[in-house]
């Protein structure tokens, strides 16, 4: 009997790791109802940092609007308007550049870094949309 209960323990590990995948992959790349008609001049699947919460690329949709960005992973969907920002950053960490999007919501993490592929041209972007820069 604990010969077959460790045979299986691979086959269940296996499954979990692959419903978390799914869930952070899938559940991050769905849409808001907010997005439905309108097209985002910039999105990608990026890695990021929510609260000391890391997820790794391409765990996290970073998408950016007319009138507001939306970071999506798993369930949760962020949609922060540009003039809730009061800066974005370009910060070096320990093996990439992250955005560091600063605001004053309570209901976002305080801390939200996104570890974009192209995290120049994002800089431009939101230079674009009159937030501060560092």
């Amino acid at each position: 009997m604990p010969e077959l209960f460790f045979s299986i323990i691979p086959v269940i590990v296996l499954l979990v790791v692959l419903s978390l995948f799914s869930y952070f992959y899938f559940g991050g790349r769905k849409k808001d109802q907010l997005e439905e008609g309108v097209i985002p001049f910039f999105q990608e699947q990026c890695g990021g940092r929510f609260d000391g919460f890391n997820l790794t690329i391409p765990f996290v949709r970073h998408a950016m609007y007319d009138d507001f960005i939306v970071i999506g992973y798993g369930k949760k969907r962020h949609i922060i308007k540009y003039t809730d920002l009061s800066m974005a950053t370009l910060k070096r960490h320990l093996f990439s550049k992250g955005i560091t999007y600063s605001h004053s919501r309570v209901d976002l993490p305080r801390s939200i870094i996104i570890w974009s592929r192209s995290p120049e041209k994002v800089i431009d972007l939101i230079k674009g949309k009159n937030v501060e820069v560092k």
